[in-house]
């Protein structure tokens, strides 16, 4: 509902957990016709609930079908950017991800989808290959949702939002940016280190002028001096 295109004709409107657990009831009832062995998580519909019950995809065994069903809409985007972008890595990530099988299941089902149109690639020429072009995001272990989000505060403090002050007008003790502060202090050094080598690539160049200069007029002296023949 969120989605500004209404779920629809997307992948994370098939593949989110969401998606999938609305996946799973419809398999569920088409195979019992009543909502099988998950019909008691339809019986709840608020917001923290509807949390709880994303939680039963992580019960499901590896070779369950909904996870053919999240794979194949994950290859076809995988199989979409490698076409039209010709991209050299995919990372991908998120809760779903944290299924392990599929990053298999998405390489053998893209590998498939390309049907050897890409086989003139290298680095896409046999499905052995694709484990170095479709991989795992490695902020997997931290979070990278939460990653995610402290980079967008920080952009968001940087860029003037974060002055230290709160909607109500109080006044609110301003906290030191660690990693920020450390940033500065590595960008300061460089930029010292930058200036040192501009002052002595010019005193060289200075001193080169001046020693050939001095060359020059020492030669001129000294065959002026010279007796003539």
């Amino acid at each position: 509902e969120r989605s500004p295109y209404g779920g629809v004709g997307t992948v994370e409107g098939v593949t989110s957990s969401v998606a999938l657990t609305e996946r799973l009831l419809q398999m569920e009832e088409e195979e019992d016709g009543v909502g099988g062995d998950y019909a008691a998580i339809t019986t709840t519909t608020t917001t923290t609930t509807d949390a709880r019950k994303r939680e039963v995809l992580a019960t499901l065994p590896d070779d369950h079908p909904v996870w053919n069903h999240a794979s194949n809409a994950i290859a076809n985007l995988c199989v979409s950017l490698l076409l039209l972008t010709s991209c050299q890595k995919i990372v991908l990530g998120g809760g779903i991800m944290k299924r392990g099988i599929l990053y298999d299941m998405v390489r053998r089902r893209a590998w498939t989808l390309l049907n050897g149109y890409l086989d003139s690639v290298e680095e896409l020429s046999s499905e052995e290959r694709l484990k170095d072009v479709i991989v795992e995001g490695s902020w997997e272990e931290v979070g990278s949702g939460l990653v995610g989000a402290f980079a967008l505060a920080l952009d968001a403090y940087e860029s003037g939002n974060g002055d230290g002050e709160d909607t109500n007008g109080d006044d609110k003790e301003e906290s030191i940016d660690v990693p920020a502060v450390q940033e500065s202090s590595a960008k300061l050094r460089i930029e010292e280190e930058e200036e040192k080598r501009q002052q002595s690539f010019t005193s060289g160049v200075l001193a080169g002028i001046g020693l050939s200069f001095g060359c020059a007029l020492l030669s001129s002296l000294l065959g002026h001096g010279r007796p003539r023949r």
